[in-house]
């Protein structure tokens, strides 16, 4: 059994202070981080390299207009419909929640032809209408307000980081099972799949608790094509995938990737990309998602480039490229109710310094 790891950031005259203990939570990932939690969108790279978050072309965050139906499957009519068996779609309507982020001192946001429902707004470091605004063409801002935050961002980074090694230290999992595709290495939390990766659907049942499942593909990227991955468990449990090679990507394709009906919560399931490089780490080509996170913390530069994508998650990477999605936020990093209150096990006092 993993230990399971919270941390608990409090950033006084630029010292951060983590608080790590061992002591087991309800459901949750080992991943507390409530500021990055209010976002749907992070973007946390340079505009040197390339824009933070750059959404274009009949868009909305935090609102999703449409839902798949037998007669209305998705935006281009290819993601697999009906879901797989046991899937959860995402719901239609306002949601508020699509708050965008962008953390870096010289990262900026790119809106063309998108309207924006949040409970927040958009928020940077510095500059928020000025030099972190790239553009904001055809766009509106619903609900919500423009501010520079540079004490939340400092936070969100905080949290991002420790999220970063506290991801980097845990090991598989064996307690779930798997129908479908691929195959299971019980003996190490492995999900172990061929160079086709997913094409077929599948459903992964999760064991109470905290979940880890490593994506074995040997040299290959992570594929969904033509398929459907349903997420399922009890109330109690909670995932993480990572990439054993993270030399690989994820890349989604005509696909659908829920949580599914057996209880478990829109915040439990985190695909992380921990050492990418610089390209495409997470590609969306006309994918449905619902209660699931996909967090980029690699430091290289890499992408998240999204295309015809609608449902309910969070993304955070260091450059953020969507065209034609309709999103709302299913986000991790929530702390259970009484969680803070557990029995503290160490104390790590940490210098609080920028990426980048």
């Amino acid at each position: 059994m993993n230990p399971i790891y919270r941390v608990v950031y409090a950033a006084t005259a630029g010292v951060l202070s983590l608080v790590l203990a061992s002591a087991p939570m309800a459901h949750a990932t080992p991943i507390v981080a409530p500021n990055a939690s209010d976002y749907l969108l992070i973007g946390r790279g340079p505009s040197s390299t390339a824009v933070g978050v750059k959404v274009s072309s009949s868009n909305s965050l935090g609102r999703i207009f449409t839902v798949p139906s037998s007669s209305d499957p998705d935006v281009d009519d290819n993601p697999p419909w009906p879901l797989p068996a046991g899937g959860t779609p995402p719901v239609s309507g306002i949601s508020n929640d699509g708050n965008i982020a962008v953390t870096n001192p010289r990262g900026n946001y790119d809106l063309a032809d998108i309207g924006v429902w949040s409970d927040v707004g958009i928020r940077c470091e510095n500059g928020v209408t000025g030099r972190c605004q790239e553009s904001f063409s055809n766009s509106t801002l619903h609900t919500g307000t423009f501010a520079d935050d540079p004490t939340g961002m400092a936070a969100i980074e905080a949290e991002l980081d420790a999220a970063h090694a506290t991801i980097s230290a845990l090991s598989g999992t064996t307690g779930w099972s798997l129908s479908g595709e691929g195959n299971k290495n019980g003996t190490t939390g492995h999900w172990e799949l061929n160079s086709d990766g997913v094409d077929n659907n599948t459903t992964i049942t999760l064991a109470s608790g905290l979940n880890v499942i490593i994506i074995d593909t040997g040299s290959n990227d992570m594929k969904i094509n033509n398929a459907g991955l349903v997420i399922d468990g009890p109330a109690d449990s909670s995932v993480i995938f990572v990439l054993e090679d993270q030399e690989n990507d994820f890349l989604f394709s005509n696909a659908s990737i829920t949580i599914g009906n057996g209880g478990i919560g829109t915040d439990d399931v985190l695909f992380a990309m921990l050492d990418g490089g610089n390209g495409s780490n997470f590609d969306f080509s006309k994918v449905i998602v619902n209660g699931i996170s996909f967090w980029d913390l690699s430091e290289d530069g890499g992408q998240i480039n999204m295309d015809n994508v609608q449902g309910c998650g969070q993304w955070v990477g260091d450059h953020l490229n969507f065209n034609d999605v309709q999103l709302a936020r299913c986000a991790v990093g929530v702390p259970e109710p009484g969680m803070l209150t557990l029995a503290v096990s160490g104390v790590l006092l940490l210098t609080a310094t920028r990426r980048k």
